[in-house]
């Protein structure tokens, strides 16, 4: 509208009056996207940082080597709610199982009474922790140590649960890929502070995937969602599931050592239709629900909770200038 406003477009060579109004409808249609394609966005894509490889592959082998597997029986998965664990009776242990189907430790689905409780968290909840909008220095310190003193732990813990997944090259890309989302995040409450953005602070859930949990669910949808000051639900699985309440269990730890509200962080230790009962009853008091998943599974999800953002896969798509040598490396 405002280009409209300031520019005059002259159809001399145009007899047809509706078509000039047409073309003029579909300009001022025509809106860029928040930050997208804008010299800010583009400079957040500078200086990015080269992991260390060599000692992510050493630290992983090294957790690998010393992990012992009972630990997982012996400390079952279960739902968080504000910092505690919620245990249940022996009913309500069920055996998880990896990306093989093969036994792997212990789970405990929460109890009637439980789902009531992290139902009633989520609609109602408000942070007790200072500075609530702005966490980037305590997220950030979290970041950096489960980058460097816990990178083993999150390589070790994914091969261990999903079996084939390239851990060391999905931290190595988490590495990278954290530098420019956090950049982004910097613009993003600049320009609330300015008053161009309102950021809506309800809980968001996140479902996790089984593959690529350490750089998509970790770091990209919860630690850059809690730096803004916005409470995340983790949502367990089905499958594979232990590798992501590990991350989840030590975040909330670290987050209880940097005085940070451990009910920002919310784990759901629930079978399927309980997951949907409390999503369902959230539609108005949470947020959007991030996902990464088929094309089918998302229209699933979506039908039940319609703010359902999702990453649907494929192709990967890389557009390039020119024909490289690092450019015939990247597509091999």
């Amino acid at each position: 509208t405002k280009f409209m406003k300031s520019h005059r477009f002259n159809d001399t060579n145009r007899n047809n009056s509706s078509y000039s109004i047409d073309k003029r409808l579909r300009i001022d249609q025509t809106t860029r996207q928040y930050n997208f394609a804008s010299s800010q966005y583009a400079s957040c894509f500078e200086d990015i940082p080269t992991p260390d490889v060599v000692k992510l592959r050493k630290d992983a082998v090294e957790y690998l080597d010393s992990f012992d597997k009972q630990s997982w029986y012996d400390d079952p998965v279960c739902s968080i709610l504000n910092g505690e664990k919620l245990l249940a009776p022996p009913s309500n242990l069920w055996i998880t199982k990896n990306s093989l189907s093969q036994p792997n430790g212990n789970q405990y689905h929460a109890t009637p009474a439980q789902i009531s409780s992290l139902l009633t968290h989520i609609q109602t909840y408000t942070s007790s922790s200072s500075d609530v909008k702005d966490l980037r220095p305590q997220i950030r310190r979290i970041e950096q140590r489960f980058l460097n003193e816990y990178a083993g732990l999150l390589i070790g813990n994914q091969c261990l649960d999903f079996c084939k997944q390239d851990g060391v090259t999905e931290m190595e890309e988490s590495v990278m890929a954290n530098s420019v989302e956090r950049k982004l995040n910097d613009a993003l409450l600049s320009d609330e502070v300015d008053g161009k953005v309102d950021i809506t602070r309800k809980p968001v859930f996140v479902s996790c995937v089984s593959n690529f949990t350490n750089f998509l669910d970790l770091f990209r949808k919860t630690l850059r969602n809690l730096e803004l000051g916005i409470p995340c639900v983790i949502l367990g699985r089905s499958h594979t599931i232990q590798h992501s309440y590990r991350w989840t269990e030590l975040l909330v730890d670290l987050m209880k050592e940097e005085g940070i509200d451990p009910g920002m962080v919310t784990y759901l230790s629930c079978q399927l239709d309980d997951i949907k009962y409390i999503t369902s009853n959230c539609t108005e008091s949470a947020g959007a629900l991030y996902t990464t998943c088929s094309r089918e599974l998302a229209k699933s999800i979506k039908s039940n909770y319609p703010n359902t953002i999702s990453s649907t896969g494929g192709p990967n798509t890389l557009i390039t200038a020119e024909w490289t040598e690092a450019v015939r490396d990247a597509i091999r």
